[in-house]
């Protein structure tokens, strides 16, 4: 086997190198550009219960231990004065006696990412290997074992941004339904999606004035995937406001591939009353907004779960946050 993967499965490469943030305050850490607690930070994080490789350790004039990240985002460390321990080192026991290493999942899924580590093994310069894709009906168990395997990082160890696509202000939104179908393609590198924010409207306002809403997705396009009710896997739940701002955030962090798009669909409980998700003036079928690394696809809205319109194109009218994958 090649040297990436022999590596990537003896245990050798990441034996006394892995290491975790525990994060017990449920904050993120800020990670640092030099073996600093007060250095500049450099504008990537770690979430709690990140797993990273470390390729250096530094002892610090101040006696605290700093990890140099393996990927070359920068410096964290290991405790903090007056907070306790921050980070901890994992021991690896997942080698038998005999240097095998066990793999808990089935051949299924995880032969495409062997197949993908061999590709990996010879690519070219300034070629990257696409990210593989799991079995169809597994998805959800593959990127979790791309996760498991440090191949897929965690939103938490990307550079986070988000895209606004808010073209009219949430107070003035004319347009909802019982929900809205829309593309997420990533332009360039993968990405990962961690929440969305948008609105709904009440037309007559029951209680609170909320609207619960459920989030649903699918690898597109997604004109294959609305007849298909059973494609749409669900992916987060949250409560729209009525014309203000509304933050959803996904229960993981959704898996856009290179030149791929990814259906999000914001589905309400709200069959044939006067409330629903807001969207967007209908538009051309296309692209209604997007930048150097995401863009969105105009899409379709619906009257209930699996009755899409068939007749206009309508743009989501609200924010993305994603993280872009190295």
């Amino acid at each position: 086997v090649g040297s990436f993967l022999a590596a990537r499965f003896s245990g050798a490469a990441r034996r006394g190198a892995a290491w975790r943030y525990r994060g017990e305050d449920g904050f993120n850490l800020a990670v640092r550009a030099a073996p600093d607690l007060q250095g500049a930070k450099t504008g990537n994080t770690l979430a709690p219960g990140d797993v990273f490789q470390v390729a250096a350790e530094h002892r610090g004039e101040d006696g605290i231990r700093y990890l140099r990240l393996a990927d070359g985002r920068g410096w964290v460390f290991e405790r903090k004065p007056g907070v306790g321990v921050m980070c901890e080192r994992i021991e690896e026991q997942e080698i038998d006696r005999e240097g095998r290493h066990f793999i808990n999942y089935s051949p299924t899924v995880f032969l495409p990412l062997l197949d993908y580590l061999g590709m990996k093994e010879m690519e070219p310069p300034g070629q990257p290997v696409p990210l593989p894709r799991g079995p169809p009906g597994l998805q959800a168990e593959f990127d979790a074992m791309l996760r498991d395997f440090g191949v897929l990082p965690s939103p938490g160890l990307g550079d986070r941004r988000q895209l606004d696509a808010v073209d009219i202000p949430y107070a003035e939104v004319p347009w909802w339904a019982y929900g809205l179908a829309f593309e997420a393609r990533a332009a360039g590198r993968p990405l990962l999606l961690t929440a969305l924010e948008t609105c709904a409207v009440a037309r007559d306002p029951v209680g609170d004035g909320t609207v619960p809403c459920t989030i649903h997705i699918t690898e597109g396009p997604l004109v294959d995937r609305l007849s298909n009710r059973n494609c749409w896997v669900e992916a987060g739940r949250g409560t729209l406001l009525h014309r203000a701002a509304s933050r959803v955030e996904f229960a993981h962090a959704l898996l856009v591939r290179e030149q791929r798009s990814l259906c999000i669909y914001i589905a309400t409980d709200e069959v044939g009353t006067g409330r629903g998700v807001a969207f967007g003036a209908p538009m051309p079928r296309g692209a209604s907004r997007g930048n150097d690394d995401v863009q969105l696809l105009t899409g379709h809205f619906s009257t209930r779960f699996d009755d899409f319109s068939d007749g206009g194109f309508y743009p989501f009218n609200g924010k993305l946050e994603y993280a872009v994958l190295p």
